[in-house]
Formats: structure tokens, C-alpha cells, sequence
């Protein structure tokens, strides 16, 4: 891993969004199975897990697209955050805990762990503006 490179806990951009993709995945399942859920909705965090991952492995397979996948992920990231925004209802109406348990866990999930993914891209996207600044500045 280069020093170029915006890093948390020693991993960059492109090992977070394989992480994050396997880890809505692996939630998605959990989530399903514990809640014997039969419904397709309870696979929504697979199903936009699915993409990040992908992408993820392609912007590690193809460093030349790393640039373009990785402002995918990022839009997709705003999705899985704002999606899980609708939890805000749940825990303004008090049935956070009640109603839904499984689904309002799901949605919670999302946008915690949305929230963090995307402030992980937007501090990696400016570590990178500013390193391209240094480098111009000494050439």
C-alpha cells in the first residue's frame, strides 16, 4: 500500500469497499435467517452490497478504473445511507424496538454504517486532491 493512499487501520479505499460489500451481504443473510423472513426486502442490504463489492474487487483488479469505480461506490454509498434514513420514523413514533424489529435494525444498520462508508470515501477523495497538490507544487 502506498503512502498516497487515505488509509484506516491500514486498509485503503478499495479493501474498505470490498469489506463494507461482503459485510451488508453477510448482514443481509444473518438478518433473513434470525428473523426467518421470507420477504425479498429483508436482502435489500445484499442487494446494494452486491455492487460495492464487485466493484470493489474491479477497482483492484483494474487500478486504471480505480478512480471512476470508486465515485460509484460513493453514490451508491449516499443510497444505502439515505435508504436507512426512513429508520427516523420508527424511533420519532417510538417503535423503534417494537414494530419491524428486524426491518428498523436493517434500516438502522444502513445508515450508520452508509454514513461511515461515505465519510471514509470523502476523506480518502480529498487525502488524494491534496497529495496531487503537493506533487504539483514540487514539480
Amino acid at each position: 500500500m502506498s503512502k498516497n493512499e487515505y488509509q484506516v487501520f491500514g486498509l485503503n479505499s478499495i479493501k474498505i469497499s470490498i469489506i463494507f460489500g461482503i459485510s451488508l451481504i453477510a448482514f443481509a443473510v444473518f438478518v433473513s435467517a434470525v428473523s426467518g423472513s421470507r420477504s425479498l426486502t429483508s436482502y435489500i442490504p445484499a442487494m446494494l452490497g452486491l455492487p460495492i463489492l464487485v466493484l470493489g474487487i474491479v477497482a483492484f483488479a483494474v487500478p486504471s478504473k480505480q478512480k471512476f469505480v470508486m465515485h460509484i461506490n460513493v453514490v451508491i454509498g449516499l443510497i444505502i445511507f439515505l435508504s436507512g434514513l426512513s429508520v427516523i420514523w420508527s424511533l420519532a413514533s417510538g417503535t423503534l424496538l417494537t414494530s419491524s424489529f428486524w426491518a428498523n435494525l436493517s434500516r438502522l444498520f444502513l445508515s450508520i454504517s452508509g454514513a461511515l462508508y461515505l465519510t471514509f470515501c470523502v476523506k480518502s477523495f480529498i487525502f488524494i486532491r491534496k497529495q496531487k497538490r503537493i506533487s504539483a507544487a514540487i514539480d
